[in-house]
């Protein structure tokens, strides 16, 4: 028999911010027991972003390790996104090339029959409670000594996304302090912003409500990884089994005065936890496997990460080779005790939410963050003096050597990536052109996508 290799658990939950565990910055008051768990015996990447503040694109991110524009992915399933393009080998494709049996229970919203993207066995629902019941199922039923086969494990939670079950009409005394930004002036903000109304003209007591609640979906949650992982623990698997712990998105929260999933680019919805957590010696079980050399539990690597580094990192767990094309690198090195480079970026896009938004596109220091809208205009925030993101300081001469070096850089991403953010017209589900302003085009897009002139204009 081969070397030992390890389970692979995933457990990635759904609209949850990074400050909502309470064993991180906890601006929601939540008791997360199970969530602490994870950050006591594991490494927390405390600079994690996702690609993509709506579910569909974000987590197609994650098990492509490329950008949802690269792989057709434009925004929510059906909204206008086709399936995902089968074309495309994904980390369960892989994994199951490597050896391991491939498994996903819980919520998909990948569009695309989950077999055929590389899972053997599949429980697809939106149900916490049968997606918690079916793992832990899963796990108590198969006799892993005579398979002598790992498993690579995704458990996908709906929690908190049902924020959007909240009554709007309830209101709860105010318990927790307003966000700075509350009051923020988006008539200062793009278009997309200014047209996006979700939550506006609410008072003080609905937003406070509106947290309440949304801690309330956190904890429930956090009970549900709790379960999971002392199912594992109880099923023998805590000495052989990595858990990566991460969301897909955050959430606005009521900061700038808005709710839920919105047209922006704010670290309220970029923003998400990753643990990674090694398997815990002194549990029971078959082909206990040690933690690396150098591991600390509870230690926090503060390098700038992205959803595609999950991808290359859960090959490296199972000792495959590296996926030709990947954007992003794997964090195990900040695992094993060694200092992580930063990405020198991370970049985000947003090109569909309904019919409100024209094709938005951020790059991210960590220091700087710039935000592209096409055709509406661009934010720049300094996220050291500003970090709740409320001064768009993009028009201000004083910071326009920052403003251009960072628009070209995002330029630069764009042709890498074959962006079709110049070259495609944006439509909504109903096959609508979302706008007919005139763009200007820059000339190295031009020159690499073959556009004549250097306006176009979509009609």
């Amino acid at each position: 028999m081969p070397e030992q290799r390890p389970n692979i658990a995933l457990i990635l939950t759904d609209q949850q911010r990074y400050d909502t565990i309470a064993a991180h910055v906890n601006r929601f008051g939540a008791v997360t027991p199970g969530m602490d768990t994870l950050v006591r015996h594991g490494v927390t990447f405390s600079h994690m972003f996702t690609t993509c503040p709506i579910c569909t694109p974000a987590r197609s991110s994650i098990f492509t390790g490329r950008m949802p524009s690269e792989i057709d992915m434009a925004g929510n399933l059906g909204n206008p996104s086709a399936p995902m393009n089968q074309n495309i080998t994904t980390l369960a494709h892989r994994m199951q090339q490597t050896g391991y049996l491939t498994v996903y229970h819980g919520k998909s919203h990948l569009g695309t029959d989950l077999h055929q993207l590389g899972f053997k066995e599949v429980y697809e629902n939106s149900f916490d409670e049968s997606t918690v019941i079916e793992a832990c199922r899963f796990w108590r039923n198969r006799d892993w000594i005579v398979q002598k086969r790992p498993f690579f494990h995704v458990v996908s939670l709906l929690d908190p996304h049902d924020i959007y079950y909240l009554d709007p009409n309830e209101e709860r005394p105010v318990e927790l302090e307003p966000w700075p930004n509350r009051d923020d002036d988006r008539s200062t903000k793009p278009w997309p912003q200014r047209d996006y109304t979700r939550g506006e003209g609410w008072s003080p007591e609905r937003w406070e409500y509106y947290r309440r609640f949304y801690r309330s979906r956190v904890e429930k949650v956090d009970r549900d990884v709790a379960k999971l992982l002392e199912e594992m623990v109880m099923g023998g698997f805590g000495s052989n089994t990595w858990v990566l712990f991460m969301a897909d998105h955050g959430d606005l929260g009521g900061e700038h005065g808005v709710g839920f999933k919105g047209p922006c680019m704010y670290d309220c919805q970029m923003h998400v936890p990753f643990i990674l957590m090694p398997p815990r010696p002194g549990y029971p079980g078959p082909g206990a496997i040690r933690a690396p050399e150098g591991f600390r539990p509870g230690s926090v690597c503060d390098a700038l990460c992205t959803n595609l580094d999950v991808f290359p990192t859960v090959l490296e767990l199972a000792g495959a080779e590296p996926e030709p094309g990947l954007r992003g690198r794997s964090l195990l090195a900040a695992a094993r005790g060694e200092s992580l480079r930063d990405h020198e970026a991370v970049f985000g896009e947003l090109t569909m939410l309904g019919r409100r938004v024209a094709p938005i596109r951020m790059v991210r220091t960590k220091r700087w963050k710039y935000v592209f809208y096409l055709g509406h205009g661009e934010e720049l925030y300094d996220l050291d003096a500003d970090p709740w993101e409320i001064t768009n300081l993009a028009g201000e001469a004083r910071h326009a050597k920052v403003r251009e070096e960072l628009h070209g850089r995002l330029l630069r991403f764009i042709v890498e990536t074959r962006d079709p953010i110049f070259t495609q017209e944006p439509t909504n589900a109903q096959g609508e052109p979302f706008t007919t302003v005139p763009i200007e085009v820059p000339e190295e897009v031009r020159r690499r996508t073959g556009l004549r002139g250097s306006r176009h204009t979509w009609d």
